[in-house]
């Protein structure tokens, strides 16, 4: 039974929420938004600026500016007020739309997208903290199973958005939505309460780490994303360029523990509840970017699909993740249940998955449709859990910075996965073998599956075996990265609100 004092303290979360949650969620919108909105237009932005070959770079520009300085902002909030730094994040992503909507060459549309991830990075992680400053753990689940929720579903309706203006207007139309957006959400951040900063003392900015940071992340994430395509695998550059990457890090860690005021919570990550979650939300983005984006490449080839229906098909998937995060938020609620959801969810997803990898030649696509969404419903169970667990275990003084270190594993497990995801596609078929295969493979990546009617049907055929088994071997990566995951929840110290 409730008391009354409970009663009014319930009252009072709530509205504390619902006076915080509307502006942040209008900042999550788009920083989620704009990840996928490009999809669609990318053909007119090539088609109007030239060079197609370099279009590849409008989302990694975003997403490498993002992951760098989303950490950045964690760190700047802590120390100077999240509520402020919102505002900042807000102001330069909205000039940079604008930059992005004039620009003239692609040369300068990849800028504009690097510095629009300058301000995206910052959306995410300080509306996050922000929840996580107004609202206490217990009652914090459910709204982070919302904002994971939204997040899918932002990150769906992305491609459909972007070719709707696209289609309608004009690929600019994708940049010059993000305006009245932007100043929507900055106008809803002026009713979030001020708060005095969580950490108080003298600034000295962290010149040495940031760039450190910089160049490490960078090195890693252009590496992961280069490798097989940019940079061919038996190229020198890839052991040169994960070696600096490597040492990057290695120098950060050992400066971050040196320094007063780190700009990466090093002594943070070093504490096993934040570590061994950060961990698992890495392998939880490796297997949600290969399934997301490779996926479609499969029912096209082996289920026979069209172009859109592969796309539809991935909606059943989307919607059942951002169910099961929001599920997982108010079970989080009503019952303080926290290491436990995300061990039994990957697990399933593991299980789910394996039965893929051994038995997909044999299944038919309603079934291994079936076998994805119950997949999908294990994955949707960690990203709720994961920002609380390390919310809770740095406290509000480091606030910003655990919630950043969430998005920055997720950003380099969804790189990862990507890059070993084509690797295996790549070595299973022996494109790096054979030529032949290799150009066909690429067609098939811009061609759909009416590349393989125009084969030969002796190669056709045997193109097809090598497809199924890179898939196969596919299906097992991602149990794999799954049952990973499942034993670092596991090892968590065991959690309950």
């Amino acid at each position: 039974m409730h008391t009354p004092a409970s009663v009014a303290a319930l009252a009072a979360q709530r509205a504390a929420f619902r006076t915080v949650f509307p502006g942040v969620m209008v900042a999550m919108f788009l920083a989620a938004i704009d990840q996928t909105i490009l999809a669609a237009a990318i053909p007119a932005i090539a088609g109007s600026l030239g060079n197609l070959a370099d279009v590849s770079w409008l989302a990694a520009a975003y997403l490498i500016a993002a992951t760098i300085t989303a950490p950045i902002y964690g760190h700047l909030g802590d120390r100077f007020g999240r509520r402020r730094m919102l505002f900042v994040a807000l102001s330069l992503f909205v000039l940079a739309s604008i930059a992005c909507a004039a620009a003239q060459s692609l040369a300068m549309l990849i800028a504009a997208r690097a510095l629009q991830g300058l301000g995206g990075g910052g959306l995410m992680t300080l509306s996050q903290a922000l929840i996580g400053e107004q609202v206490p753990p217990r009652e914090r689940g459910r709204y982070q199973g919302y904002f994971a929720a939204l997040f899918v579903l932002s990150s769906t309706l992305g491609p459909v958005l972007g070719g709707y203006l696209t289609q309608h207007a004009s690929w600019r139309s994708v940049f010059v939505i993000n305006v009245p957006l932007g100043i929507v959400a900055a106008l809803l951040a002026r009713r979030i309460p001020r708060t005095p900063p969580s950490r108080r003392g003298p600034f000295k900015a962290d010149v040495v780490g940031t760039a450190l940071f910089a160049l490490a992340a960078c090195t890693f994430l252009y590496t992961v994303s280069s490798a097989g395509h940019r940079i061919a695998w038996n190229s020198p550059l890839l052991p040169l360029f994960v070696t600096v990457a490597a040492l990057a890090f290695a120098a950060l860690i050992w400066w971050e523990f040196r320094t007063d005021d780190p700009v990466i919570p090093v002594r943070l990550l070093a504490r096993a509840e934040i570590l061994r979650t950060n961990a698992m939300v890495l392998t939880f983005g490796a297997s949600l970017f290969a399934l997301i984006l490779y996926l479609p490449l499969y029912l096209q080839l082996g289920r026979a699909a069209g172009v859109g229906e592969s796309g539809l098909l991935l909606l059943p998937i989307t919607l059942t993740l951002a169910a099961a995060s929001s599920l997982t938020g108010r079970t989080i609620a009503q019952r303080g249940w926290l290491t436990e959801l995300p061990i039994a969810g990957l697990s399933v997803s593991a299980l789910a998955f394996g039965a893929l990898a051994f038995a997909l030649p044999t299944l038919s696509t309603g079934l291994v449709m079936t076998l994805v969404v119950i997949g999908a419903a294990g994955l949707g169970t960690v990203m709720p859990t994961s920002q609380i667990v390390v919310q809770e275990a740095a406290g509000r003084a480091s606030l910003g910075s655990a919630t950043a270190s969430v998005s920055v594993s997720r950003s380099f497990g969804g790189a990862t996965g990507a890059a070993l995801v084509g690797a295996i596609l790549t070595l299973v078929v022996g494109a790096g073998q054979d030529p032949a295969f290799a150009a066909t493979l690429a067609r098939i990546g811009d061609e759909g599956a009416r590349v393989l009617d125009a084969l030969p049907a002796g190669q056709r055929a045997e193109l097809t075996t090598r497809l199924a088994r890179a898939f196969q071997a596919i299906f097992a990566f991602i149990a794999a990265m799954c049952a990973l995951g499942a034993a670092l929840a596991a090892s968590v110290p065991r959690r309950r609100l």
